[in-house]
């Protein structure tokens, strides 16, 4: 017995320890995280309510009380003197730019900030410019501001409204003073409207007149063996010529005409605001200087050009006694800068109307693709028609154009979007800004009314097509090419060999054919005789006035005066509002490059012909190769 009883609890006191004290041992562990966890959700509860409460209580607590201690950013202009010092580029609408890729970024790090850098200029909308100035003269708070335009590159068509603008605001009491250190012929115009125009002692005075050289190539060609092959349609289409001549021809300086008018106007303007000769000063001034009638520190001040010469410390000086100190600062000047200027107007409310009038706006050179600065992708203004046609609440289209053309298969494309929206019934109407000529006259003249800056560049209706050869070479190399085909001219190499006369005839034949289709576009969306259209066409150049004599714009207007006629005239809108479209983002493409038509003419060759080398066909290399371009509507300042 005692022996059965020692047995049995020796065998309770193992079970006890082992199993008991696991269970225990899990049973207290499983208590400790429940009760952590119950706490834990409590306190996420109360810390969350708890905050929430706090936030609302503090919102409503700073609300009431903030008024007594709150400063704005905002600056009040009243009483200061305005300071608008732009530099960059006037445009009729800036382009979007897209965000640099991680392989520019990276290129731009590893060659220390010397790689892929953005080469867009500021740009300054001509529209926002013109309306800066109309809301300063307008504006009650201000009567004074320093205007500095030489560092602002803006184009004739352009620079005289904004030159008039200025004088306007001058005459209406408000005080402009210009000071600036560089002026050409350009910005000293806009320059003279002012009420007083100030610079130091040694500053620059590029009065020198619209004009400039240009290289010609066929003895460079001929030095160095290369061949051009420049076919062109319309008598007058003599850009090309650079290439096939060693000077410019009699029908290019004819052409180019129109630059006088803008200097005549120029003349004009300066000396009715400052009583000076500006042919004077730019051809016979100089005789002053060489015989030492007049210094060269002291000419601008004795010729009038400027009212006060002064250093930038007694000019600083000046203007604080003529408009006073800052508040802060007695040495500063009482100021209010552009862009805190611009932010202290009150932003208008944009109108309810379902009714949208759309500014499309087509400015650069006539290309294929994105939509960038100097560039008029098609693809990009495909999109953007594409977007106000499917749009229900768009009840007129105004195209403003700005481009003296380019590609003329990127100009057709155009034209095949712009001709989707009429053929919807939305009404068209194109406002011609600085330039509309060849490409851009092309996709102007479907319109139903083409309204044109009063000194805009119009029509070069023409064509031209440029390729070379490089057979010279190749034979001073004594290399040959040779091989077969079961065509009569499939083992012909354009770039290796010299052209037969059925090439050349199929690449003229090729060009005319375009010409003759943009020539019977023009007629027929203009309504004007074939015999009118082909004897105004020939790649001619005309100034907005002669365009309206022949027909081929319909009034001489701005851009606002072609937004109200599509709304209510052809629309027939009540009440609507203006929508100016945003050009789409450009794409990503590395590989990706444009070529300016004139100036890397060695580039573009070498590339055209290399590219034309993988054509199959005739017709496709040669109608990839025909420009719609103004060479004659470039000009230098």
């Amino acid at each position: 017995m005692p022996t059965t009883k020692k047995t049995t609890k020796t065998k309770k006191v193992n079970k006890d320890s082992f199993f008991d004290k696991a269970g225990n041992a899990l049973k207290t562990t499983w208590s400790y995280i429940s009760t952590g966890r119950d706490y834990f959700w409590k306190g996420i509860r109360f810390t969350l309510a708890t905050g929430i409460f706090l936030f609302v209580v503090i919102s409503v607590v700073s609300s009431l009380i903030s008024p007594l201690w709150q400063t704005s950013d905002e600056i009040d202009p009243e009483g200061k003197v305005v300071v608008f010092s732009p530099s960059g580029v006037v445009v009729d609408q800036e382009p979007v730019s897209r965000p640099s890729e991680w392989y520019e970024d990276a290129l731009n790090d590893s060659l220390g900030g010397f790689g892929a850098q953005p080469t867009t200029p500021r740009l300054y909308e001509y529209r926002m410019l013109m309306k800066f100035f109309d809301d300063f003269k307008n504006d009650d708070r201000v009567t004074a501001m320093i205007f500095d335009p030489t560092g602002l590159g803006i184009n004739p068509a352009y620079a005289l409204p904004l030159a008039r603008k200025i004088k306007e605001t001058v005459d209406s009491g408000k005080e402009i003073v210009v000071r600036g250190f560089f002026f050409n012929d350009t910005t000293y115009m806009i320059a003279s409207g002012a009420s007083e125009i100030s610079s130091k002692k040694i500053s620059s005075f590029d009065i020198d007149g619209f004009g400039g050289a240009a290289p010609y190539y066929k003895n460079f060609f001929e030095k160095f063996l290369i061949t051009p092959r420049i076919f062109t349609a319309g008598g007058w289409k003599t850009g090309p010529e650079q290439f096939t001549r060693d000077s410019m021809s009699e029908e290019e300086k004819e052409n180019s005409k129109y630059i006088f008018r803008w200097w005549d106007k120029y003349k004009e303007f300066v000396l009715e605001n400052r009583d000076v000769d500006l042919q004077w000063v730019a051809d016979e001034s100089y005789q002053d200087l060489i015989s030492g009638k007049t210094k060269f520190a002291n000419s601008a001040l004795e010729w009038g050009l400027i009212d006060v010469m002064e250093e930038t410390e007694d000019f600083d000086k000046r203007m604080i006694e003529k408009f006073g100190a800052s508040e802060d600062d007695e040495e500063e000047l009482n100021a209010v800068y552009f862009r805190d200027y611009l932010a202290s107007f009150e932003e208008e409310l944009p109108s309810k109307s379902k009714n949208v009038v759309r500014v499309i706006t087509a400015e650069g050179t006539v290309a294929q693709g994105d939509i960038t600065y100097g560039w008029m992708g098609s693809a990009g203004i495909k999109k953007m028609f594409e977007d106000a046609v499917e749009d229900e609440n768009t009840k007129a289209i105004v195209l403003r154009v700005n481009s003296g053309g380019g590609l003329s298969i990127s100009a057709d494309y155009m034209r095949m979007a712009i001709q989707k929206a009429k053929d919807k019934g939305i009404p068209l109407v194109t406002s011609m800004g600085f330039i509309a000529a060849s490409g851009g006259y092309s996709i102007s003249s479907p319109a139903e009314k083409i309204f044109a800056e009063e000194d805009a560049i119009v029509g070069s209706i023409g064509a031209y097509l440029t390729a070379y050869s490089f057979e010279k070479i190749y034979d001073w190399l004594g290399i040959n090419t040779d091989g077969f085909s079961t065509t009569k001219y499939g083992a012909f190499d354009e770039m290796a060999q010299d052209w037969p006369e059925d090439i050349v005839n199929i690449f003229q034949a090729s060009l005319d054919e375009g010409y003759e289709e943009f020539v019977t576009t023009v007629s027929e969306d203009r309504n004007l005789p074939m015999e009118q259209v082909l004897d105004l066409a020939q790649g001619k150049v005309y100034l907005s006035d002669q365009a309206l004599e022949l027909g081929l714009v319909d009034e001489i207007g701005t851009l606002e005066d072609a937004i109200a006629y599509a709304a209510e005239d052809l629309a027939e809108l009540e009440d609507y509002r203006v929508m100016y479209v945003t050009p789409p983002m450009p794409s990503a493409n590395p590989f990706e490059f444009k070529l300016e038509f004139s100036q890397y003419p060695l580039i573009n060759l070498i590339v055209n012909n290399t590219l034309n080398r993988e054509k199959k066909s005739i017709q496709a290399m040669s109608y990839d190769n025909i420009y719609k371009y103004c060479f004659e509507c470039e000009f230098t300042d």
